[in-house]
C-alpha cells in the first residue's frame, strides 16, 4: 500500500536532503565556518591534550555515522596539535580493518559486535554491552595487537524494519519471530532490502535464527540509505536492514521489529588503534575517553539527523558536536 500524504512528504524531504549533499546545493548552515587553528586549540582538547608532532591518518567506513565519527576524530586530533590525514569513507568493515592493520590508517571507530564476530570469528556474543566491549578489547589486543579505546556511551546494532502505515496482515507483524508464519501464508510479502555488508555478513545467520527464507528473487541489494526509503514505500521491499541509531527510522515512520530471539546485539563503539600507536601516543586514550563519554545515543541520533535529514555535511555535524561541548572554541567567542 502507498504511504500516506505525510509519508510522501517525509520521503521527498529525505530525497532532497540526499540530493543537496550529492550535488553541492545549499544546505542548512550548521557550523558552516571553517575551523581555524585558534578555534580548534581554544577548547578543552587543545588545553589539556598535547599531540604536537604526531602525524596520524584517520579512517572510517562509508556510512553517515561512521563519517561523522571519523571527522570528530580528525578535528579533535588537530585541536590537540597533530597533523592529520583524512582517509574517512572506506568501503566496509573489512577494508577499514585491513587499512588499520597495514598501517594505511592509524585509527577508526569500530563496533564491538563487529570486532567479536567478523574479526575475531566468535559465534556466541558476550552478554552485556560493556562486557562484550571488554571481551573484544582483551582478545584483539592479545591476538592482533589492536587496542580498543573508549568506549563511546552509545550502542548501535542492526535491526529489521517495515513501514508503520502497513495495512492488512502485514500490519500485525511486530516481531521477527512472527515472520515465519507470515511468510508461509503470504510468500509474496517476503521481500527484503539490504546493503552489501549486511547481506554478506548477517543475512544468512539472521534467517537461520528465525527459521525463515527470503527467496533470492525477492532480495534487493542497494545502498544503505535506500533501505529506509524503500521500506517506507513498501517497494520493492516490505522489510529492510536499518541501524538503531539512524534518525530516518523516526522521520520516515518506520517500525523496528522486535528481535525476540536476541540475534542482533548492541555494539558499543570504540576507537581502534594499533597497539604500537597507542604506546607512542598515550594521550590518545584520554582523548577517546572524553569523546566517548559525550557520544551518547541521543547525541549520535541528533548528529545523524543533521546529515541525513537536514542536509549538513559530516564535517559540519562533527564541528557542531565539538563546539557545543566545548572541545573546540566557538568562532564567535
Amino acid at each position: 500500500m502507498s504511504p500516506t500524504h505525510t509519508g510522501w512528504q517525509r520521503l521527498l524531504a529525505a530525497g532532497l536532503s540526499v540530493l543537496a549533499v550529492a550535488t553541492g546545493c545549499s544546505a542548512p548552515a550548521h557550523d558552516a565556518v571553517t575551523p581555524t587553528a585558534e578555534t580548534l586549540a581554544g577548547g578543552t582538547i587543545g588545553k589539556d591534550i598535547d599531540l604536537s608532532g604526531a602525524q596520524l591518518a584517520v579512517g572510517s567506513k562509508e556510512f553517515t555515522e561512521q563519517k561523522i565519527l571519523g571527522k570528530i576524530m580528525l578535528y579533535s586530533l588537530q585541536a590537540a596539535g597533530a597533523t592529520v590525514m583524512d582517509r574517512t569513507g572506506l568501503s566496509g568493515s573489512n577494508i577499514a580493518r585491513t587499512a588499520l592493520k597495514n598501517g594505511d590508517i592509524d585509527m577508526y571507530w569500530e563496533y564491538a559486535g563487529t570486532g567479536w564476530s567478523l574479526f575475531l570469528k566468535n559465534e556466541k556474543p558476550v552478554v552485556g554491552m560493556r562486557e562484550q566491549f571488554d571481551a573484544v578489547a582483551r582478545e584483539d589486543e592479545t591476538r592482533n595487537q589492536i587496542t580498543w579505546l573508549g568506549p563511546a556511551k552509545f550502542g548501535n546494532q542492526y535491526a529489521v524494519a517495515r513501514r508503520s502505515d502497513a495495512t492488512g496482515p502485514l500490519a500485525e507483524v511486530h516481531s521477527l519471530s512472527q515472520l515465519r508464519d507470515h511468510f508461509r501464508q503470504y510468500p509474496d510479502e517476503a521481500t527484503f532490502c539490504g546493503a552489501a555488508e549486511f547481506l554478506d555478513r548477517e543475512f544468512a545467520g539472521f534467517q537461520n535464527a528465525y527459521d525463515i527464507r527470503f527467496p533470492t528473487s525477492q532480495v534487493y541489494q542497494n545502498d544503505f540509505a535506500l533501505n529506509f526509503v524503500n521500506a517506507a514505500k513498501g517497494s520493492p521491499c516490505n522489510f529492510a536492514e536499518v541501524f538503531t541509531t539512524d534518525a530516518r527510522i523516526k522521520s520516515l515512520d518506520l517500525k523496528v521489529l522486535r528481535d525476540d530471539r536476541n540475534y542482533f546485539f548492541t555494539q558499543l563503539a570504540g576507537l581502534t588503534v594499533r597497539s604500537e600507536t597507542r604506546e607512542k601516543y598515550p594521550q590518545l586514550g584520554e582523548l577517546a575517553r572524553r569523546l566517548g563519554s559525550a557520544l551518547t545515543e541521543d547525541t549520535v541520533i541528533e548528529l545523524n539527523s543533521m546529515v541525513d535529514l537536514d542536509g549538513a555535511t559530516a564535517d559540519q555535524a562533527a564541528l557542531h558536536f565539538l563546539r557545543t561541548r566545548g572541545f573546540i572554541a566557538n568562532p564567535s567567542v
